[in-house]
Parts: C-alpha cells; sequence; structure tokens
C-alpha cells in the first residue's frame, strides 16, 4: 500500500492549510532533487489531492525532471501515447550519441570521424589478413559474413561481431576493425552483417539474426571450437540479447554451450521511449508499435532459461555516453544479474559511444584484453 501523505482532521477534506503543505513538501522534494541529481517520484496517496493541486504538482515534477537530466519516463510510457513536445525534446538529445561526445566540436564531425576511421581499419585488415567474404547465412542481400584469421587452425577459439548503427546504418565490411588483434593472438573473427530497417522491421531483424546465431553455433561445432564469444555495440548489442531468447536456446540445443562470453558495448536496451524519437524513428522506420515496444527491449525479458548455461556477460559504457545509454547499461547489468548469471559492468573512463568501439583496433585495449583473456582461459 502506497504510503499516505495526506490526512484531514475533517473526513478527508482538502483545506487551504494542506494545500500549502503539499507544496511544501514538492518544492523541498525539487530542491533536493535538483541539488544532488535525483530523479522526483511522488508516492500516490491514498487521500487524493484537488485537481488544481495535481495539475500544479505534475507540473513542478516535470520540471524537476528536466532540470536534473533525469528522465524515467519509460514506466509511464507504457500504453500511454506518445510525450509531450517537451518530453521528446530531452529524448531526441538522449538518443543521440554523437551530441554527447567531446572529442569535437559538433556531432557530425564526430560521426564524420567514425566512419572514416572504420573503413579504413577494416580496408586495412582486408589487406593484411587471410579472409573469406560474403559467406551467406540467410536469403537476404546482407545475410552474410566475413571470416577473418582463415590460416587460423580450424577449431580456433571464434569471436563474432555484430555492429551498432540504430538497425539502419553502417554494415559489416566497415566493421571489422577489432579483427587484426585478436587474429595475431589465434582468435578467428567472424564480422555479421544483416539487413537494415527500413527494408525490414526491427522485430524481422530480430528473427533473422536468430539465424545468423544458429549459423555462428553450426559453424563452431563443424569446425570442433569450443570457445565462441560475441559482442554488440549499440544495436548490436540489442540484437544479441534479443536473439538469446529460449526460443533460440531450443533451437540451437547444446551448441549453445559454445557461447562462453557476451560482450555487450554502448547497447540500447529499451525502445520504448526511442520509438518516438525523429531522429532515430523517423516515420516509425522501425515497425515499434504498442503490441511489440515492450517484447522488443532486452530490459524487460527473462533470461532465466541461460542461468543453467555458464554464459558470461560484460557491459561495457562510456563515460560520456548521454544518461539513458549509462542508465540502461546499469539497469541491464542488474536484470542479467537478478536471472542469476554472471555478469560485470565498466565504465570505460574518457571514451564516448564511438572509440569505445574504435579502439578495439589496438591490442592494449580493455575490452580487447578482456576478450583475449577469456578466449586463453577457456583454452587452458
Amino acid at each position: 500500500m502506497a504510503k499516505q501523505i495526506i490526512t484531514s482532521a475533517s473526513g478527508g477534506l482538502i483545506t487551504q492549510r494542506s494545500v500549502i503543505g503539499w507544496a511544501v513538501f514538492v518544492v523541498c522534494f525539487a530542491l533536493v532533487a535538483n541539488n544532488h541529481q535525483l530523479r522526483l517520484t511522488v508516492a500516490a496517496a491514498e487521500s487524493t489531492p484537488p485537481a488544481h493541486v495535481t495539475v500544479w504538482l505534475n507540473k513542478l515534477a516535470r520540471y524537476v525532471r528536466f532540470r536534473t537530466g533525469k528522465l524515467g519516463c519509460t514506466a509511464t510510457m507504457d500504453g500511454q501515447g506518445p510525450p509531450s513536445e517537451s518530453v521528446l525534446a530531452v529524448w531526441e538529445k538522449q538518443y543521440s550519441p554523437s551530441a554527447w561526445s567531446v572529442r569535437f566540436p559538433t556531432p557530425g564531425e564526430v560521426i564524420d570521424y567514425h566512419v572514416k576511421f572504420v573503413k579504413n581499419e577494416s580496408d586495412k585488415n582486408k589487406e593484411l589478413l587471410e579472409t573469406t567474404l560474403d559467406v551467406p547465412y540467410g536469403s537476404g542481400d546482407r545475410d552474410k559474413v566475413d571470416i577473418y584469421g582463415e590460416n587460423l587452425p580450424a577449431d580456433a577459439p571464434l569471436f563474432v561481431y555484430i555492429h551498432g548503427g540504430y538497425w539502419q546504418m553502417l554494415e559489416k565490411e566497415t566493421s571489422a576493425y577489432s579483427a587484426k588483434p585478436l587474429v595475431d593472438r589465434g582468435i578467428r573473427v567472424m564480422i555479421v552483417g544483416y539487413e537494415l530497417c527500413p527494408e525490414v522491421t526491427l522485430e524481422e531483424l530480430v528473427r533473422q539474426l536468430k539465424v545468423a546465431g544458429e549459423f555462428v553455433l553450426n559453424y563452431a561445432t563443424e569446425n570442433g571450437v569450443k570457445h565462441v564469444s560475441i559482442a554488440g555495440h549499440s544495436a548490436g548489442a540489442h540484437l544479441i540479447l534479443s536473439m538469446l531468447d529460449q526460443s533460440f536456446q531450443s533451437a540451437v540445443g547444446e551448441e549453445l554451450a559454445l557461447l562462453k562470453d557476451v560482450y555487450l558495448i554502448s547497447g540500447v536496451y529499451n525502445v520504448q521511449e526511442l520509438r518516438y524519437t525523429k531522429s532515430v524513428n523517423k516515420d516509425n522506420l522501425l515497425g515499434i508499435d504498442d503490441g511489440n515496444a515492450k517484447r522488443l527491449s532486452p530490459l524487460f525479458a527473462s533470461y532465466d532459461h541461460l542461468r543453467s548455461t555458464g554464459m558470461q556477460f560484460h557491459v561495457y559504457v562510456a563515460q560520456h555516453d548521454s544518461d539513458v545509454f549509462r542508465e540502461m547499461s546499469s539497469k541491464m547489468s542488474e536484470r542479467l544479474q537478478s536471472f542469476g548469471l554472471r555478469c560485470d559492468l565498466n565504465v570505460l573512463p574518457n571514451l564516448d559511444h564511438f572509440d569505445i568501439v574504435e579502439n578495439l583496433a589496438s591490442s592494449d585495449y580493455a575490452i580487447t584484453s578482456a576478450i583475449l583473456e577469456g578466449a586463453v582461459k577457456q583454452q587452458d
């Protein structure tokens, strides 16, 4: 039962004095939230205040929420329709990762550098490493994988990478920047391509990634691979968690035991707010609606079926990711742990949403080192 906030001595009548009491209570709450960057929440009272007080309280709550930069609107959005223009403006920035980088003066420069960097590194790795490109796993034009390190033993540990791009940008051809440091240490690398929205809906894309996951585990089984690790960046992290549902486990059976480590990097784990942002989902190109928004959000999924797999999760987020990305990562880590799964949360200092994966091109980078150590540990 919610805590009672106001009780009147005259059988529930709300007097001017009690209205003042409400005002003092909320103003104090507002000052605390503004000073300490807390999210304002007001418990429902057993004795409901009059309509004009409720309207005033709601306006003040919204003001405090915007002042503190804390959103906390997800729970109230479920089934309640689009947000107000002021809330949407906050969401637009929160879900625009380039707006939070401190490396360049403008968001456009961040994007331009990232696209140039990943293309150059990937092209370089195609020249330096022995590869097999465009191996199909599905029927779509993009349903293919590129394999790096084909000169390694057939049963070498396998690292799989799923690129980001908000399910509508980038491609496997420019996502092989992680390959060389891993191949140099005896790990074969597989970069997964996939169809992009709006050619397919996000729901259909999740189904396709399950086909890719089956291909990966079949490949590992056929080649005697004992250790498979997989990483996804941003939308790629979302796709990995969406793939790992109970139907996927049933489809792959015992092969799932080959997947030892899952690296989730600056992931998108809740699409309920994202659904309304024009910068990401203009004209609903992702195909999100009331019926699937929560189902397509890994933050609300059950992972109890993975409890006995021994799979270990590693959640990474950048210091200069937005508030909502850092919050999603923290909650995702807690969610996985709540099902008894091993999961660590790592906030990487002085990085943003883009160089957190650009640095995978370096052999001494924290995530690269973790991938290498995980593979070596499992091989021993």
